[in-house]
């Protein structure tokens, strides 16, 4: 019996647990929200549409609202219960710019979102195959409107190499899961990118050996 390949938005050995109201919650997303907020505000437009790929639990949604009101944030993902839960953290926090949450495949080879300037993907691309990661590339470029810029959040391999221990030890857990996913090399990644329009705005060190890429789409 064959494995199906991870969807964009799955979270092997997530962490997250559930609340009594149908939310969820990860203590990474509580973690590392601040530091993406911080960087997000130097490249967030003071209004338009932002999509974020995979948006888990919703933590990161409800907080991009609160911080950016000016923006209508469109949180997606491919789990239902995740689904609920981006819901039910729209529901408590009260925020009128966040749309309900859809469903949103993004590894599929043709997918497109159209109308939106801005997309973000947290804690994904060590989670999903080299195929998925390309295509989700080729979708936000073919989504992104000119000059609309993709922020990219999480661990990387750099320079052909992993960048400390534990980012080794958290990659061989992931290929033990499951061979087809774990690091993948941030010089790879941004070849996919330029190769669609995507070129670098900023790459930024944040917390805990993760990294985060600004692109913009010429």
């Amino acid at each position: 019996m064959t494995t199906p390949a991870p969807q964009a938005g799955e979270r092997p050995h997530s962490t997250a647990h559930a609340r009594d109201d149908g939310r969820l919650s990860a203590p990474s997303a509580a973690r590392n929200a601040a530091p993406i907020l911080e960087v997000l505000a130097r490249h967030v437009p003071d209004a338009g549409y932002a999509l974020e790929i995979a948006s888990g639990t919703g933590e990161h949604a409800v907080a991009c609202a609160k911080a950016f009101p000016g923006v209508v944030w469109q949180p997606t993902d491919i789990d239902a219960d995740r689904l609920v839960s981006i819901d039910s953290w729209r529901a408590v926090k009260g925020h009128r710019n966040m749309r309900l949450a859809q469903h949103l495949d993004a590894s599929t080879p043709d997918w497109c979102a159209p109308g939106f300037n801005f997309f973000l993907t947290v804690n994904l691309l060590h989670l999903i195959p080299e195929a998925a990661v390309e295509n989700l590339i080729r979708g936000i470029a073919r989504s992104l409107e000119p000059g609309g810029r993709w922020a990219l959040y999480g661990p990387f391999r750099t320079g052909g190499g992993f960048r400390s221990e534990g980012d080794l030890t958290f990659h061989e857990s992931l290929t033990a899961h499951d061979p087809a996913i774990g690091y993948k090399d941030l010089e790879w990644v941004e070849g996919l990118a330029r190769d669609v329009g995507l070129t670098r705005r900023e790459l930024v060190e944040m917390p805990a050996n993760n990294l985060m890429l600004i692109t913009e789409r010429s």
